[in-house]
């Protein structure tokens, strides 16, 4: 990893900005690095951090879906200062409502890291966007051991995170055209492709 990234994610943890733990970017540069997806999408850019590390492993363009202008700000001063620019595309606004305007595109790589309680309602909205042969990777999904891992919820208000996200989690399992498994890398990833 670059000096640039090195200092942005020491900024990222100084400021408690949401940013993927150092497990899950490597997961993610060494899938840049061996599958070269030409398309990728990220939903939760944050200050661009992750979407940097992928472009930093492979030849690829990239849209990110992001909420908080504060954090496109960053993201986009980030870019520039690594030259990823030309291979970006930012799309502002609610997830829930900027990936429907995305219908007819299609994505190798489909990274999501955004709201944890809305991953469920966002699973009929990212299918049509993988690629036949695309990965969608999804962070958080063990949310702190609490989901799967028998942790106890440790506040009330994460009950119903904990909830959706093992919603999100069956569904995708049982959804028989997919093959999906969970990783404890980091603090869990959902891994789906299609079967072939």
């Amino acid at each position: 990893m670059n000096e640039y990234l090195t200092n942005l994610e020491k900024y990222a943890r100084e400021y408690k900005i949401p940013v993927v733990l150092p497990n899950t970017r490597e997961y993610l540069c060494n899938l840049c690095k061996t599958k070269q997806p030409k398309n990728i999408l990220e939903i939760g850019m944050a200050i661009g951090f992750s979407a940097s590390c992928m472009l930093d492993s492979c030849d690829a363009n990239i849209t990110c879906l992001e909420v908080s202008k504060p954090n496109i700000l960053r993201a986009v001063e980030t870019f520039s200062a690594l030259g990823f620019s030309p291979r970006v595309e930012i799309i502002e606004g609610d997830c829930i409502k900027t990936l429907p305007t995305l219908l007819g595109r299609e994505y190798d790589l489909i990274f999501l890291d955004g709201p944890k309680t809305q991953y469920v309602d966002m699973i009929d909205m990212i299918l049509p966007l993988l690629s036949k042969d695309g990965i969608w990777v999804s962070d958080n999904v063990l949310f702190r051991g609490m989901v799967r891992d028998g942790a106890p919820i440790s506040e009330p208000r994460f009950v119903r995170t904990a909830r959706l996200l093992e919603d999100f989690l069956e569904k995708l399992e049982s959804n028989p055209s997919l093959s999906t498994q969970v990783l404890h890398t980091g603090d869990g990833l959902s891994v789906v492709q299609y079967k072939r």
